[in-house]
C-alpha cells in the first residue's frame, strides 16, 4: 500500500503540531507527508525528514484548496490519501492497522473512532445537514436535543461498522482513485462544510464507511462558537452548501440519510 498525507497549516504552533508530523512520518505504509503552510508556520520548512514536502501557497487559500494543492501533485503516487488535521493525535502503528483495515473494504472514504483527550466520544458521523439542523443547533441548542441526536447518529453502536454520508474532514482516509474521480474538495468552500460536502460525492461514488477497528483523539476547538469572523465565514459556507445541493428540497440528501438510517446499527 501508498499512502500519502497532507496537513493544512495556518498559525499552528510548532511544539503543539510536531509530535503529530512525527507520528505520520512513523508510519510504514507512509511515502509522503505534505504540509501546506496556509501563514505563520515557517517552522515546518525547517522539518529534517525526508518524507516532508513543505509548500507555501502566496496566501491563505482556505482548508479544501489547500489540501488541493496535495491532491493534484500527489494523489495519483498513492493508493490511499490521508487528509488530517493538525490537532489530531494518532500513533503509527494505529494510522497503519487503520489502512490496512480500510484496504480490505469496499467504500471510497474511511473515518475511525475520534475522541476527545478526556476519552469522551465525538460524534462525527453525521447524516447530511438540513438548514433546521444546522441553525437550531448552532443558535437554539436547547430545543435540538432530538432531532441532534439523530442528526450525530447517537444511538448507533459504534462497536460496529456502518455507513454514514458525512464523516469529519478532521480525519479522512481516502482511497486515491476515488478522491481524484470526484475532484477533491470544492474550493468554494473556504472553510466549514467543505468536508460535508466532499464527504457526500465520496459517499455517492464509493460509500463512506465508519471503522471502529482504530481511536485517534481530536482536539477539537469550535473555533467559530468563539469568533464573529469564523462564524461569519460559517454561515457563508452553510448558504454556499445549501445553495449547491438544495435548501429544503434535496432528493439525494433524503435518500443518503434513509439508507444510513435504516442499516445503522443500534446499541
Amino acid at each position: 500500500m501508498r499512502l500519502i498525507a497532507s496537513i493544512v497549516l495556518f498559525k499552528n504552533f510548532k511544539n503543539k503540531t510536531e509530535p503529530l508530523i512525527e507520528q505520520i512520518t512513523s508510519s510504514s505504509l507512509l511515502e509522503k507527508l505534505i504540509l501546506v503552510d496556509n501563514g505563520g508556520c515557517n517552522w515546518a520548512s525547517n522539518m529534517n525528514n525526508e518524507k516532508i514536502v513543505y509548500i507555501k501557497p502566496k496566501n491563505n487559500i482556505g482548508f479544501g484548496a489547500g489540501h488541493n494543492i496535495a491532491i493534484s501533485r500527489f494523489a495519483e503516487h498513492s493508493d490511499f490519501f490521508l487528509i488530517v488535521n493538525p490537532d489530531i493525535e494518532v500513533s503509527a502503528e494505529d494510522l497503519d492497522a487503520f489502512c490496512l483495515a480500510a484496504e480490505k473494504e469496499d467504500a471510497a472514504l474511511f473515518m475511525p473512532d475520534i475522541r476527545y483527550p478526556n476519552g469522551e466520544r465525538q460524534h462525527l458521523c453525521k447524516l447530511l445537514p438540513t438548514p433546521f439542523d444546522l441553525f437550531f443547533r448552532r443558535f437554539l441548542p436547547s430545543i435540538s436535543k432530538s432531532t441532534n441526536t439523530t442528526y450525530e447518529l447517537h444511538d448507533a453502536d459504534y462497536s460496529r461498522k456502518f455507513f454514514a454520508p458525512y464523516l469529519s474532514g478532521c480525519f479522512m482516509l481516502v482511497r486515491s482513485t476515488a478522491l481524484k474521480a470526484v475532484g477533491g474538495f470544492d474550493e468554494r468552500f473556504f472553510l466549514y462544510l467543505e468536508d460535508t460536502d466532499l464527504s457526500r460525492r465520496l459517499a455517492t461514488y464509493g460509500s463512506a464507511l465508519y471503522l471502529p477497528s482504530t481511536t485517534v483523539t481530536h482536539h477539537f476547538q469550535k473555533a467559530s462558537y468563539k469568533s464573529v469572523k469564523l462564524l461569519l465565514i460559517h454561515v457563508r459556507s452553510a448558504c454556499s452548501y445549501f445553495f449547491k445541493w438544495g435548501w429544503f428540497f434535496d432528493a439525494e440528501r433524503k435518500q443518503m440519510n434513509q439508507r444510513c438510517l435504516r442499516h445503522l446499527p443500534r446499541k
